[in-house]
């Protein structure tokens, strides 16, 4: 079974995949660390975050297996593409078409792989419109921008950057839904949670029983 979740940064997409994962004994899939490998691996090697067929090439040096991100067959820390810089560098490399051509296969491949091993849970921006249509649950999470702010800021330790995280995820929010190639948009049979007002414990749960109920009518 394939469950793919998708949503606007600071919505709860990785903490509710990872519960949710732990709960059904899947792989925990997250595909955003395939974008941030090729923006770390651009950063290293000087690669120029505007020309689409430099990052397409070494887009091919970058895999995922058992829920992390590789690059040239070596595992990489999850903490390495997690920085400021690579996460900037992130949104610039994932609006580029010629990056997400090459790394929908790596995403594909890598689902595949993980349903003969018993399932996953996908997360992304497009993974129920694009990467995986056809996956067996899809599930949108969203929130008020300011209560995503306060996640991010809270998660990264930096709330007294409040401001520039809201107007950062603002900024990444138009770059997501108005790119040209698989824009983030709600996939037309996906079940849309807003989690504004909920708690983690409860959005897992909303999705353990979405899915449990999917594993009992098979």
């Amino acid at each position: 079974m394939l469950v793919a979740i998708d949503g606007p940064a600071g919505s709860g997409k990785s903490s509710v995949a990872r519960a949710v994962a732990g709960e059904l004994g899947f792989i925990d899939l997250n595909t955003g660390a395939a974008y941030r490998a090729v923006a770390l691996l651009a950063l290293r090697e000087g690669v120029n975050l505007e020309d689409g067929a430099s990052l397409a090439g070494i887009s091919h040096r970058v895999s995922l297996d058992g829920g992390g991100a590789w690059i040239d067959g070596t595992p990489i820390p999850e903490g390495d593409l997690r920085t400021p810089e690579v996460s900037a560098a992130a949104s610039a490399v994932s609006a580029r078409p010629e990056v997400r051509a090459v790394l929908l296969d790596v995403q594909r491949e890598a689902a595949r792989k993980a349903r003969e091993q018993g399932g996953a849970v996908v997360e992304g921006r497009d993974i129920g419109t694009v990467v995986l249509p056809d996956a067996e649950l899809k599930v949108y999470l969203s929130a008020a921008p300011e209560e995503r702010a306060r996640r991010r800021a809270h998660q990264t330790g930096r709330e007294a950057e409040l401001d520039r995280i809201r107007e950062a995820m603002k900024q990444r929010d138009r770059q997501d839904s108005e790119r040209a190639s698989s824009p983030l948009k709600p996939a037309p049979d996906a079940v849309v949670l807003d989690t504004t007002t909920l708690s983690l414990d409860e959005v897992v749960s909303r999705v353990l029983d979405l899915a449990r109920s999917l594993q009992k009518g098979a």
